[in-house]
């Protein structure tokens, strides 16, 4: 009901990974913090357009590599048409308000570097870590953006390289679910299953054929069905 506070638990913003492949993204600065925020978004294989009289050395690299589209100019209304997202990074706070004003009128998201995250109204980006597969992304609503940076790296000197293994295993295994047409709801109680064994234990362990076993007896698949690629080699071995 109108009035009523917000629970405890209450999210600021709603986590999402976003799909952002050939999807066109508009950034309006060419500084070294929009350098930050084009190179995830090169990561993510959007199509990134800069605009920005000045650039640095790295984005002018990217633009004769034709991998953005700069236009060397100051921000001008109407640039975001068609922009699915849109990110606002110069050192004139009136030019990243009236980039915020244009992106409130066509309801695209934005991203305001210059303005308290905890405050904004658009989104915000988490302290993010990608690697084999796996991606950890850890936000604090704009409290602290030095506190989630600390636990991203608390995280990611935890994943060792078997872990990724595993992801990458998980995901192999679902594949050859669908393949074999099995409903949803029993695929995901044989990933279940599997998540919570011990077969990531047994890799670790070097005891390969046994996590094999133990894989094809929980998944109910036979070994044609899925081609199991041998452990990755841990630390210390040849």
């Amino acid at each position: 009901m109108m009035g009523q506070t917000a629970p405890s638990d209450a999210m600021q913003y709603y986590p999402l990974f976003l799909s952002l492949r050939g999807h066109p993204v508009v950034v309006i600065g060419g500084g070294a913090v929009a350098e930050r925020k084009i190179a995830a978004l090169l990561k993510a294989s959007a199509a990134v357009t800069v605009i920005s009289p000045t650039m640095t050395p790295r984005l002018a690299r990217w633009e004769a590599e034709e991998r953005i589209i700069a236009l060397h100019r100051p921000y001008r209304s109407g640039d975001l048409a068609r922009a699915l997202l849109a990110f606002a990074a110069t050192d004139h706070p009136s030019v990243n308000e009236a980039v915020a004003r244009e992106a409130g009128r066509k309801r695209i998201p934005l991203n305001r570097a210059d303005r308290d995250q905890s405050a904004s109204d658009g989104f915000i980006v988490p302290a993010i870590f990608s690697k084999g597969g796996m991606t950890i992304a850890v936000s604090s609503g704009g409290k602290s953006p030095v506190l989630a940076k600390q636990i991203r790296d608390y995280l990611k000197d935890r994943l060792i390289v078997e872990d990724r293994f595993w992801v990458d295993l998980l995901f192999r295994i679902k594949r050859a679910l669908i393949k074999k047409k099995l409903p949803l709801k029993r695929r995901k109680t044989i990933l279940n299953r599997l998540a919570d064994s011990e077969a990531p234990t047994l890799y670790r362990r070097g005891r390969i054929r046994a996590a094999h076993d133990l894989i094809l007896k929980l998944s109910g698949l036979r070994q044609a069905d899925l081609a199991l690629p041998p452990a990755p080699k841990q630390k210390g071995t040849r």
